[in-house]
């Protein structure tokens, strides 16, 4: 049975609007940050370096910072391999992806923030212990239309006070206003190690190497059929709704040309293929797969409907879809968006049998395939975002 489910596989977090991505780079100067009030410079006591808030010769007017009391992403990045995640937002309907569902102290920070003067900076790193929960910002200015900071994790116990040995991750909101107002940023993450290390935000939130699951196998498909014909007179094939070429393994979203670097990563995963002596992305009959989307940027891209999708086996005359219904039948797709939030990801399960890739899927009344399936290579085109491809052998 075709399963479309909707989960979000690295962190919770519903629809919402686009975020604008900023980067993040090298090198720490620890310094010191406020948690409630708002405001940052060095003691927490309500203003920054200038007596009035400013920092002079930085393009720095004023700045303010509050702590979100923990990741608000997730968090959906290794802290393995990177030092933190960051991210700049200069409208205020970027903001929600991440903020709706954030404490209500937060939420009103970001609501208080006018951006026709001023943007925020999110950040998000790592300690060692639960003592290990709030970040301050530093050395803040601005270096062409880049704001530049650094960004420390600390360790806000007292003297006699026991800590909790558990991995905390932590975040944190740096408003700045200035003028001419940053359209990028540039911070030196520091965790709670002591460790610094460059995030960049262009990276995107997650490393589309570690998802799950592969693009398409290596080499020669088992088989290639001469054709795919059935014998049903009357029968039609669902059509081919993309246009040309496909973007194997991720690209843009709904109506984006971007290609295999866009936001959304597609991928097969296919159960045993980390088994020793496994074929990779190889299938045999009854076998229950997915197909995951995932949001791997850190901005909202929108997609059309689950239901927009190709199967197709890969004959001597191209990439035939491989299910149809009666002569006459009409398959009809919602125009809609579907924003999907960073980090999420969207599933689309079956078992590889004639009934199986199409029960519970769109059209499933009507949709059959036709003739049987054979053993060869299979590919899944999501068109509802930038034309997305995967591929997989099936063995029979």
């Amino acid at each position: 049975m075709t399963e479309l489910t909707r989960r979000t596989a690295i962190y919770g977090l519903g629809a919402g609007s686009v975020a604008a991505l900023a980067g993040c780079s090298d090198g720490a100067d620890p310094g010191a940050g406020d948690g409630g009030d708002g405001t940052n410079d060095g003691t927490g006591n309500g203003t920054d370096d200038g007596e009035d808030g400013s920092d002079e010769g930085s393009g720095v007017s004023d700045t303010a910072v509050q702590q979100t009391g923990g990741a608000l992403s997730g968090p959906a990045w290794d802290r393995e391999s990177r030092r933190g995640f960051c991210v700049l937002f200069t409208e205020g309907n970027e903001t929600r992806w991440l903020f709706d569902d954030a404490p209500a102290e937060v939420r009103e920070f970001v609501e208080a923030t006018d951006f026709s003067s001023s943007v925020l900076a999110y950040v998000e790193s790592v300690g060692p212990t639960t003592c290990h929960d709030r970040i301050a910002f530093d050395d803040m200015g601005m270096e062409d239309e880049t704001l530049v900071a650094s960004a420390t994790v600390e360790n806000t116990a007292d003297d006699n006070e026991a800590c909790g040995e558990a991995i905390t991750f932590s975040g944190a909101l740096l408003r700045v206003t200035a003028d001419p107002l940053p359209d990028s940023l540039r911070l030196s993450v520091t965790d709670g190690w002591g460790e610094t290390g460059e995030v960049r935000g262009e990276d995107g939130l997650i490393d589309p190497e570690a998802l799950p699951g592969g693009v398409r196998p290596d080499g020669d498909p088992p088989n290639v059929p001469a054709s795919f014909d059935c014998e049903t007179e009357g029968f039609e094939r669902h059509p081919q709704a993309y246009e040309s070429g496909v973007n194997w393994g991720g690209g843009g979203g709904a109506g984006s040309d971007a290609g295999g670097d866009g936001p959304l990563a597609l991928r097969a995963v296919i159960p045993g293929d980390d088994d020793a002596g496994s074929e990779e992305l190889s299938i045999a009959r009854g076998t229950r797969f997915r197909i995951e989307l995932t949001n791997v940027s850190g901005r909202e891209a929108s997609v059309g409907n689950q239901g927009k999708y190709n199967l197709e086996l890969r004959t001597e005359a191209g990439w035939t879809e491989i299910r149809g219904g009666d002569e006459g039948a009409t398959f009809e797709y919602t125009d809609e968006a579907i924003g999907v939030r960073p980090g999420e990801t969207l599933t689309w399960e079956f078992e590889m049998t004639e009934s199986g890739l199409v029960e519970g899927g769109p059209h499933a009344d009507d949709l059959r395939v036709c003739p049987n399936l054979v053993p060869g290579r299979y590919r899944f085109v999501f068109w509802g975002a930038a034309d997305l491809a995967v591929a997989f052998d099936y063995v029979g």
